[in-house]
């Protein structure tokens, strides 16, 4: 999740990525927002284009526009005074509403807290997915299952902050995806008895990072786990399909895009173009790359295969340049086409959310 990019991405690998993108696809216009929102994201302040806290980090957006007509954001924060990398076990997803794409999103109250007291996921809620269908909003995150420790350690010692901060790769490996499913944006979120996605065939180690979109009677989701047929942490993305939400998922053997690591992925389908899209984070470039689909099986690059750079532009005619800037979730109008894009970023010691304007040209 968070990985160190390299400042240049490979020429002979953006070569590859030219070649193989086909004519059909779609071209994608990310549009420049106000400047005011970089000193608010300065500030720590939630504001227009802007979700950020001064006494939480905040990553991982996922919005969908409701029956009421207004905007239901789902993100994941977790204490500053723990540190950057207490996302891994401590983060809580939160719902905050907006009666614009962009904001101002207004956080109203934790749906998953950080910690439960029985069953599989006693530690942790992040990178949450919102996908609505029959009228109820299913949520997919990340919690970690900590019984898969088998090092005959006590659960009370597990669940100790100094535990858990001190054993990151350990805790790493329990990464599991859940769902929790609710009649109202707000809640009460009923989360899974069991987890959705556990690693198994292709990927080991972690399920994480869920995309979900319902389709015509299906759960279509991409996700990230370790390459089964490499050694250490090869990260691949892999498409499965499910009848319920809480699964079973069924993986297609084949990675989205196995000549390098990717995740953080967003899906969509576009019914005017009868195709499906993803963006995600291909490790060790310097933007966001765009795929699509005919039949949710075969993957290659989009026409336009750079979604868009890992910058920002401002309407002062200046470039913003994070430090991060990952976990984007594309937003659509009830056709697929796309209307604002979320990015997570890290700038200045500073993290939030953010909101872009993105149009179909």
């Amino acid at each position: 999740m968070f990985k160190s990019a390299a400042k240049v991405f490979p020429v002979i690998c953006m070569c590859v990525f030219l070649a193989a993108a086909g004519a059909a696809g779609a071209e994608f216009s990310i549009e420049p927002i106000p400047a005011e929102a970089k000193e608010n994201f300065l500030k720590s302040k939630t504001a227009k284009n802007v979700i950020a806290n001064d006494k939480y980090y905040v990553w991982g957006l996922s919005v969908a526009k409701w029956k009421d007509g207004r905007y239901h954001a789902y993100y994941n924060r977790w204490p500053k005074s723990r540190g950057f990398g207490a996302w891994l076990h401590s983060s809580e997803i939160v719902h905050a509403v907006a009666e614009k794409p962009e904001g101002p999103f207004e956080t109203k109250n934790v749906v998953l807290k950080s910690r439960k007291s029985s069953g599989w996921g006693l530690v942790n809620s992040s990178n949450p997915y919102v996908c609505l269908a029959n009228g109820k909003i299913c949520l997919y995150y990340i919690s970690n299952d900590i019984s898969e420790i088998k090092a005959g350690v006590e659960e009370s010692e597990i669940l100790s902050q100094s535990w858990l901060s001190q054993n990151g790769k350990t805790v790493r490996n329990t990464q599991r995806i859940g769902v929790a499913i609710a009649d109202r944006p707000e809640g009460p979120f009923r989360r899974s008895e069991f987890p959705a996605v556990v690693p198994h065939g292709n990927f080991k180690n972690i399920a994480v990072n869920p995309a979900v979109i319902y389709q015509d009677g299906s759960y279509m989701m991409i996700m990230k786990g370790d390459d089964a047929r490499r050694e250490g942490w090869f990260r691949i993305q892999l498409i499965g399909e499910s009848e319920t939400p809480e699964g079973p998922f069924k993986f297609d053997q084949k990675p989205v895009f196995a000549k390098r690591q990717t995740e953080d992925a967003c899906i969509w389908y576009d019914k005017g173009l009868e195709e499906y899209f993803m963006v995600c984070h291909v490790l060790g470039g310097n933007d966001l790359r765009c795929f699509k689909s005919s039949d949710k099986k075969n993957w290659e690059p989009n026409s336009q295969p750079v979604f868009t750079e890992k910058h920002i532009k401002l309407d002062n005619g200046k470039i913003w340049n994070p430090r991060r800037m990952e976990r984007p979730f594309v937003l659509t109008d009830s056709q697929g086409n796309p209307v604002m894009a979320y990015f997570s970023v890290l700038y200045e010691g500073r993290s939030g959310n953010v909101a872009v304007p993105v149009t179909k040209e």
